[in-house]
């Protein structure tokens, strides 16, 4: 897995997207200070490899993500239906205790 780029500051280059007319949503790594007007001006174009490794890498999270929802739905369906069963079962003694 690769590291994030080091900007000339030392820090960890965020990943960011071109919003200019010439680089229309083209990627690059910059300086997190930039926003606050301190940054050191580091940048570079992202190319094809290391775009592919973040979306891999991105997709692979996502995909843990969705694993585990999937496993927390199926385990909230278990407590439903044994919710459901007590209910029933609840419901069903009290219609024998009624007409009894």
């Amino acid at each position: 897995m690769k590291k994030e780029p080091l900007c000339y500051c030392g820090l960890a280059a965020d990943l960011k997207m071109s919003r200019t007319p010439t680089n229309p949503r083209r990627r690059f790594p910059g300086c997190r200070r930039y926003e606050i007007g301190e940054g050191c001006g580091f940048f570079r174009w992202v190319d094809h490899a290391i775009e592919e490794e973040h979306y891999k890498t991105l997709l692979a999270a996502l995909i843990k993500k969705s694993d585990r929802c999937h496993c927390q739905r199926r385990q909230g369906r278990s407590k439903f239906r044994v919710a459901a069963i007590i209910i029933a079962v609840v419901v069903l003694m009290l219609a024998i205790m009624l007409f009894v």
